[in-house]
């Protein structure tokens, strides 16, 4: 099947690869171009959702041949009086039927929260106060904090495999599309 992917960051190509792949699924990967209209630093739950599902439905208008878009967005969310970094996944299919997923979410450094709410984006925070270049290419912010053992890899893999869940054939009986 050939799944468009609304970015050309290898972290979120490599992650619905492998997130298909984990409910073998034969998944033909195609970045394209995110939408230009998004935010650098989405906050809100509604907003962060908004953004995957955005970048879900121009992936798979783009590429005519696609079965699937999927939309990997990460932004800020407020949740138990504290600000999480979460990503959300959008899969849109030629129906017109959009699922989502959430990933694991963390806490957003304090020392960044400032600055986040007033947009910029966390991973440019990171690379300026880590001085890692590319840092949201690698393992991102929470490979940092987690020295490793949980990269940006994992939180977009996740996520695309939450959204996946829907879709599963042993679950259609669940689900109302």
């Amino acid at each position: 099947m050939i799944v468009a992917v609304a970015s050309r960051n290898p972290n979120k190509l490599r992650a619905v690869q492998a997130a298909y792949k984990l409910f073998g699924m034969r998944a033909q990967v195609v970045p394209v171009e995110k939408p230009v209209s998004l935010p650098p630093q989405p906050i809100g739950v509604e907003t962060v959702v908004a953004g995957a599902i955005e970048r879900a439905r121009a992936a798979l208008s783009v590429v005519q041949n696609a079965e699937h878009g999927v939309g990997i967005e990460a932004g800020v969310l407020q949740a138990g009086g504290r600000y999480l970094d979460v990503t959300v996944a959008a899969i849109a299919d030629r129906n017109g039927v959009v699922t989502i997923g959430f990933g694991p979410a963390f806490q957003v450094p304090d020392i960044f929260l400032n600055d986040v709410l007033r947009g910029v984006e966390l991973g440019v925070l990171a690379e300026r106060y880590f001085g890692r270049v590319a840092i949201g290419y690698k393992e991102g912010i929470i490979g940092v904090l987690t020295k490793g053992v949980v990269s940006r890899f994992d939180l977009n893999m996740a996520a695309v495999v939450m959204a996946l869940v829907p879709r599963l054939s042993t679950n259609a009986p669940l689900y109302r599309f």
